[in-house]
């Protein structure tokens, strides 16, 4: 299935959308990561680390009021070591309920070492005031047994939630470190991809869209041939379907212009060429003697008679061209003696016009695959072209050389040049570019479109230059 224009834009859209929220998502996660440890530490970490030091002093208190109760059995010190035995238990019980399950563990340790010191205590103030007598260095050794473990559990509880908080921190760091880079991996994996998907999309809407352009160029300059083929996007397809259609009327169009002016240059031959013999009859006396007016009259219509014979000519040998009818026969010759015989068929047009034609033949030249009679036709054309748009008193020059295994023909005039637009368009059928100044010349405008078909079916170029300082130059080249 072809994907439309609008499909693949949001089909892109949407996939540079979905890159970005991964990469918002993955963020997210990240961020939630480092919350969870700054809450570990601050809501867990942290407040163990003050009970610790909360339950130290307590303990130390408590331990320095009940040994002056011990020595003086005051009922006012006893009541401050009850007081601090409550703080000392509610610590170590709001403490375990906060800590995770290692740091609970210590905290029963602590609850029961602490106990055991109370029961000692206890039993010891009972035999105080019963004034017995009692092992009291016992109950000192047993007592000072129990705070040791207290005080060694605490010592244990802060080195492990030290440890605790630094290894979070340090994962912090490491978690960090580690989103850093993939930051990185993801922004440059992304653009990468955002890259490519948009090239991708941008490359199947420009493309052909661009043959679409060189297409329309070709139709411009008279390509007419429907050969587009765009599969895709369907829009373009079918826009290059309406073309190949637009591109069958056109040529449909112009094959029935040019059966149309291949028949009627055929009918009109015939009554010309009797026009043509029967005004020359009439010229030389046969239907009786003319007066000195009716000749004049017979010698201009003989004129014009040859003159749309030719024109007809022209038109029928185009027609054929343009059909591919045309027949050539090749043969390897020299391209010296068409340029004489050219020349010399133009002189009196020359002499009438008092231009100067000069030729520059170079020596030596390679022989070329030709129709004698079709080369010398373009000939004709190009050099009288240029006889006629130059003014009287200039001059015309005809150049042949050598270049690169190839035979290079240069007609020059001192004409009024031809205007910049046209230099592309000159060789067009009955197209005749527009002079520049006041200068022009009567024409059909199908020479140079014969000597374009002419050179170009022996595999040669032909184009026209403009002069820096005045006039045109028509140059074609032909292999060797």
């Amino acid at each position: 299935m072809r994907l439309s224009l609008f499909s693949r834009l949001v089909i892109g859209y949407l996939a540079v959308f979905t890159l970005v929220m991964a990469v918002s998502l993955y963020a997210l996660l990240k961020l939630r990561q480092f919350d969870e440890i700054a809450q570990s530490i601050l809501k867990t970490d942290n407040p163990v680390l003050d009970y610790e030091k909360k339950l130290s002093d307590t303990l130390l208190s408590e331990i320095r009021y009940e040994r002056k109760f011990v020595i003086s059995r005051d009922d006012a010190l006893y009541r401050e070591f009850v007081k601090f035995k409550g703080d000392f238990e509610h610590y170590v019980d709001t403490a375990r309920a906060m800590a995770d399950p290692h740091a609970a563990a210590i905290f029963n340790q602590i609850k029961q070492e602490h106990e055991r010191y109370q029961e000692l205590f206890s039993k010891e103030m009972t035999l105080l005031k019963t004034r017995q007598n009692y092992p009291q260095a016992w109950y000192k050794n047993e007592k000072g047994k129990a705070v040791d473990g207290i005080l060694e559990a605490l010592d244990r509880l802060k080195s492990d939630t030290q440890q605790d908080t630094y290894n979070k921190v340090r994962s912090l760091a490491d978690a960090g470190a580690r989103a850093r880079q993939a930051a990185w991996i993801i922004t440059v994996a992304s653009l990468i991809f955002i890259l490519a998907i948009s090239f991708v999309i941008t490359r199947s809407i420009t493309k052909p869209i661009t043959i679409l352009k060189n297409k329309t160029r070709e139709i411009a300059q008279g390509k007419i041939d429907g050969n587009l083929a765009i599969s895709s996007p369907p829009e373009i397809r079918e826009l290059a379907a309406a073309f190949n259609l637009m591109c069958q009327k056109l040529n449909e169009l112009e094959k029935m212009k040019a059966d149309f002016f291949a028949s009627m240059s055929h009918e009109l031959r015939t009554p010309l060429t009797s026009i043509k013999e029967g005004t020359g009859l009439l010229l030389e006396g046969v239907a009786g003697a003319i007066s000195d007016k009716q000749q004049r009259l017979l010698s201009i219509v003989a004129e014009e008679s040859h003159r749309l014979i030719s024109l007809v000519n022209s038109l029928l040998d185009l027609s054929k061209m343009e059909a591919g009818m045309m027949t050539y026969n090749f043969e390897r010759s020299s391209l010296t003696p068409l340029i004489n015989k050219a020349v010399v068929e133009i002189t009196p047009l020359v002499e009438a016009k008092e231009i100067k034609l000069e030729t520059d033949v170079a020596a030596g030249l390679p022989t070329v695959r030709m129709d004698r009679e079709r080369v010398l036709q373009a000939l004709r054309n190009l050099i009288g072209n240029a006889v006629k748009f130059t003014p009287k008193a200039g001059c015309v020059r005809v150049a042949v050389r050598s270049l690169d295994g190839k035979v290079e023909v240069s007609v020059r005039d001192t004409g009024p040049g031809i205007a910049p637009e046209y230099l592309k368009t000159i060789f067009d059928k009955f197209h005749q570019g527009a002079v520049e100044g006041a200068f022009s010349a009567n024409g059909t405008g199908l020479g140079l479109a014969i000597a374009k078909h002419i050179i170009t079916s022996h595999g040669g170029q032909i184009w026209a230059e403009n002069h820096p300082v005045q006039g045109s130059t028509f140059v074609f080249v032909l292999p060797c």
